[in-house]
């Protein structure tokens, strides 16, 4: 997905993803940090960081004599952040595209569902890759398989009827099948060139009543699904959703995740 446009998309989300951020994205981000680590002192970068669901635990963590650059390319969600990170002044939160970040050498840079956004995945991660000091420490939040993928294609099916090109197979999808397992992941941090490379497995699950689901599909990625459509068309989209979750029994959310970890070689 363009930088650009996924900044825009997410920046419009700004309002329902704060809905959700209480319930899913700060836990999910906590829990990241609880995995990552950050010690005191360290300098970290928080690359597609949102609205700093890991970037302010990470600041929390690195305390005053660390540093937390917390980068994404959505304004909306950044001014949340600064918000919310308030009074840290080891955190600054930029508008930038992570792709052309540059700065000093970081010890930790971590990216929480973001890489499966970068048109290139292997080429976007060797890029954040390339910040870090030597022994450095990469890590990566994705979805674990049959998680949140599953509502993922009702959502798409549901806005596909009104615009016919999304019945193609989303880029974004196929990237994040390739790490949504214990054993995908590890493999991928591997052939990055990362060394001491472990994952741990997340369980979070959500109760999912049809209006939160709703605020979800318009607070996350999927909202570019409903791209150029006017509000009537927006309506049938979320008519077909909800009834698309209906069928398919859907009732909770599975936030199941993978927190992947590896270091560069020293």
């Amino acid at each position: 997905m363009n930088p650009e446009f996924a900044g825009g998309v997410f920046s419009a989300a700004g309002a329902e993803f704060a809905d959700w951020y209480a319930r899913l994205w700060r836990p999910l981000g906590e829990l990241t940090v609880a995995v990552t680590r950050p010690a005191p002192g360290d300098r970290v970068l928080d690359a597609c960081c949102g609205s700093g669901a890991s970037a302010v635990p990470a600041a929390l963590a690195v305390g005053p004599a660390g540093h937390v650059d917390a980068v994404d390319a959505a304004e909306g969600l950044l001014a949340q952040g600064r918000v919310t990170g308030q009074g840290l002044g080891q955190l600054a939160f930029t508008r930038h595209d992570v792709l052309t970040w540059t700065a000093e050498p970081y010890d930790l840079v971590q990216c929480v569902y973001g890489v499966f956004f970068f048109p290139d995945m292997e080429a976007g991660a060797r890029r954040l890759i390339s910040l870090l000091r030597p022994g450095g420490r990469f890590a990566v939040t994705t979805w674990r398989r049959d998680g949140m993928a599953r509502i993922v294609p009702i959502a798409q099916a549901a806005a596909a009827v009104e615009r016919p090109e999304l019945n193609q197979p989303a880029d974004r999808i196929g990237a994040q099948a390739r790490i949504d397992t214990p054993e995908k992941l590890t493999g991928w941090l591997s052939g990055l060139g990362l060394v001491d490379v472990t994952v741990d497995e997340v369980e979070y699950v959500q109760p999912l009543h049809a209006e939160d689901a709703w605020k979800l599909y318009l607070g996350a990625a999927m909202r570019a699904f409903l791209t150029g459509l006017d509000e009537p068309a927006v309506a049938r989209v979320k008519e077909r959703f909800t009834a698309g979750l209906a069928e398919a029994g859907v009732t909770s959310l599975d936030c199941g995740s993978l927190i992947g970890v590896g270091r560069v070689p020293a």
